[in-house]
């Protein structure tokens, strides 16, 4: 079991927050992730079952659920601060407490942060970053080392309640953001209690092989052009750097039909080689240019991604950047040393 113990005075007064409380809002961040989307699912379930007089419980994403989580128990009922922003904004303001998850601050809320601020309810977080905003937040619940912020919400769960509010669709939420923020049990996982959560949610039949299959295997066949094209004329390769970089324009995505979701993991296959230690993607969001950075062996990304105005873990981290997409490119090229480097040609001679 989780071997940090939690504060107890801490874990009693959220426990009578959320006993007491008669609307809660659940919030997580934007372009939710399996960890965001399982977290908000899985604690607002449990907290469902737990409250003493019935509570209303409202689980929010700054831009919805993602199709490839609609799956999940409870998705139908996630609120999108985009498309429902006047009924965000009132459910926010009016609520006794509110909770968020894996997000380190306000700020990854995006156009719900000024009613995350101004709301007079308790806030309460519960998240694995590095360096939370403790000026926004009257409880959090933070430890980077974990694997993540479904396991987080498991054992807070556990000295909070027991295992009383626990069943097997709060079960496969969790289990959904343990594996999706390991990369199936390939990184940040070097804590026992990381497997440990598995097999305390195994337990529930939860059928981890088909939760694999919805995570995984569900490319469209435009997806799997786009993932040909970026392969092999995006990715741009740094032997003697050992970094590997992909940069996609609005024009590429709309060439594909392709968004941020449509991207989820795609980062990763830049670690695929045995050459690589550092990956990067880029993406272009009107008026803004995302970057995800990930890392293996001794490379610290967090540290590369705070020089971007971002964070994250030392493994997987990421930034918004808000200049133009060309000078956020040269930026993140100047930052992993490669603004001077020829890249070698992925295509066949």
């Amino acid at each position: 079991m989780y071997a940090e113990a939690f504060d107890n005075q801490n874990v009693a007064t959220f426990r009578r927050w959320s006993a007491e409380a008669r609307n809660i809002v659940l919030l997580s961040h934007m372009n939710a992730d399996g960890d965001a989307c399982g977290s908000l699912l899985g604690l607002a379930l449990m907290m469902e079952h737990a409250s003493e007089k019935g509570c209303r419980v409202t689980p929010i994403l700054p831009n919805g659920c993602p199709k490839n989580f609609t799956w999940l128990p409870g998705a139908e009922r996630i609120v999108s601060g985009e498309s429902q922003q006047d009924f965000c904004h009132t459910a926010i303001s009016e609520a006794g407490l509110i909770v968020c998850v894996d997000l380190s601050s306000a700020s990854r809320t995006d156009m719900l942060q000024d009613e995350l601020l101004q709301a007079k309810g308790k806030k309460v977080l519960i998240d694995h970053h590095h360096n939370p905003s403790a000026d926004q937040f009257d409880i959090i619940f933070s430890d980077p080392h974990i694997s993540s912020t479904c396991e987080l919400v498991l054992w807070l769960s556990q000295a909070m309640w027991g295992s009383r509010h626990m069943d097997s669709d709060v079960a496969r939420c969790l289990y959904t953001g343990l594996s999706t923020d390991t990369g199936g049990f390939a990184f940040s996982c070097d804590q026992p209690s990381c497997f440990e959560a598995a097999a305390v949610l195994v337990k529930y039949n939860i059928e981890p092989a088909e939760i694999h299959n919805r995570i995984i295997n569900t490319f469209s066949l435009d997806r799997m052009k786009f993932y040909g094209f970026a392969l092999s004329q995006r990715m741009r390769v740094y032997p003697g750097k050992r970094v590997a970089l992909m940069a996609f324009s609005l024009d590429d995505q709309r060439r594909f039909g392709v968004g941020g979701e449509d991207m989820e993991g795609l980062v990763n296959y830049t670690l695929m080689m045995k050459e690589i230690e550092v990956g990067a993607l880029l993406r272009e969001e009107p008026g803004r240019t995302k970057v995800s950075l990930r890392a293996k062996y001794g490379v610290d990304v967090n540290r590369l991604a705070a020089q971007l105005g971002g964070g994250g873990h030392t493994k997987a981290a990421g930034a918004t950047c808000l200049l133009p997409f060309d000078e956020t490119l040269k930026a993140v090229e100047k930052l992993l040393g490669i603004e001077n480097e020829e890249p070698i040609n992925l295509l066949p001679a």
